[in-house]
């Protein structure tokens, strides 16, 4: 059996402001087994990034953790990251050697004055005790591990001097340089062709077999989610709305959002040529005046008037191990996919 190797409950992390107090995340809980891929799902915007985020301690200014644990096991001993000083040398420990990150954007990530290598390199000598020739050797093993090609030539070039698909191997590579045992893979597809995103997914499903790591995959594309997950979380407005494994959600979602997500996936001949892709009706409410009640309510077709409107829904067990937080799932009849439809 897994057993737990993360567990936030009731994480609230928040941006406060001249024009008032954003919930970016807002009451989230959930638990991460050793070796799982988690994915969080939801659009731009509803907390996923921040979340993630709020785990390393590198949330920015003025956000800050103002509620909740963040509860990370090592060694038969839970640490409460949320309690952690950002700047401490016990974060800064565990930070991407215990945990890492593969931020969306390589470009914006990796620093443009340096090469390849020695970003890398820094990173091992960082968390390791290696001497500058062996973290080279390193560096270059954990490029060769990502497939990138001629990784004796890559280590000393720019990144700007390398394609799209190579700079993100190459932020996977600095991620996995200390073998963590998490990685989180904020969008880390968003930008790049469809063959190359096919090939780093591949090559992260192919590293977790070979490493053993658990992963937390963010992103927007419920195909990509999918493809590569054991169990989903579902985010809106900083909350989690649903919590299941991923047939589960896809087959049988139990929120009305989760339902105008799957609903709103574009399908090869399922609509006339020239015809409308479904959408989400409304807009996410402003999120300094986010309503009262279920924040899904001005755009959910089930609102009754009355309850959606004044009572805020708690999360609970729909059906066993599905969770979600609405008044009415498992009575509204929404429509789920195929498993093979959604997956690229």
């Amino acid at each position: 059996m897994s057993a737990t190797l993360l567990e936030v409950r009731n994480l609230q992390t928040h941006f406060v402001s001249e024009l008032g107090r954003v919930r970016a995340v807002d009451g989230a809980s959930f638990r991460l087994e050793s070796g799982q891929t988690l994915g969080i799902v939801g659009e731009s915007g509803c907390g996923k990034s921040i979340m993630s985020r709020s785990i390393l301690r590198i949330v920015p200014h003025p956000g800050e953790i103002v509620g909740g644990k963040i509860l990370y096991q090592r060694d038969g001993e839970s640490i409460d990251l949320a309690a952690l000083d950002p700047k401490s040398a016990e974060i800064r420990a565990i930070r991407g050697a215990e945990i890492a990150m593969v931020f969306q954007e390589p470009m914006t990530s990796l620093s443009p004055v340096h090469t390849i290598g020695d970003q890398i390199s820094e990173a091992i000598r960082l968390h390791q005790l290696f001497s500058k020739a062996a973290a080279r050797e390193r560096t270059i093993e954990v490029l060769s591990l990502v497939g990138m090609p001629r990784p004796e030539g890559i280590i000393d070039r720019y990144p700007h001097e390398l394609s799209g698909g190579m700079r993100q191997r190459a932020m996977i590579a600095m991620a996995l340089s200390c073998e963590p045992r998490l990685l989180i893979a904020d969008e880390p597809t968003t930008a790049l062709d469809v063959t190359t995103q096919a090939q780093i997914l591949a090559l992260l499903r192919r590293l977790q077999g070979e490493l053993g790591m658990a992963i937390m995959f963010i992103t927007h594309d419920l195909g990509v989610i999918a493809q590569m997950t054991d169990h989903v979380i579902v985010m809106y407005m900083g909350r989690i709305v649903e919590s299941a494994d991923v047939d589960s959600l896809f087959y049988q979602p139990q929120h009305p959002y989760t339902g105008a997500l799957l609903h709103s996936i574009p399908r090869l001949g399922s609509s006339q040529p020239g015809g409308k892709l479904n959408v989400i009706r409304g807009s996410i409410p402003d999120p300094y005046a986010v309503p009262g009640g279920c924040p899904f309510h001005n755009r959910c077709r089930f609102n009754d008037g009355d309850r959606c409107q004044s009572e805020t829904p708690i999360m609970r067990e729909v059906r066993p191990g599905q969770f979600a937080s609405c008044h009415y799932a498992g009575e509204v009849d929404l429509e789920g996919i195929a498993l093979a439809e959604a997956t690229p």
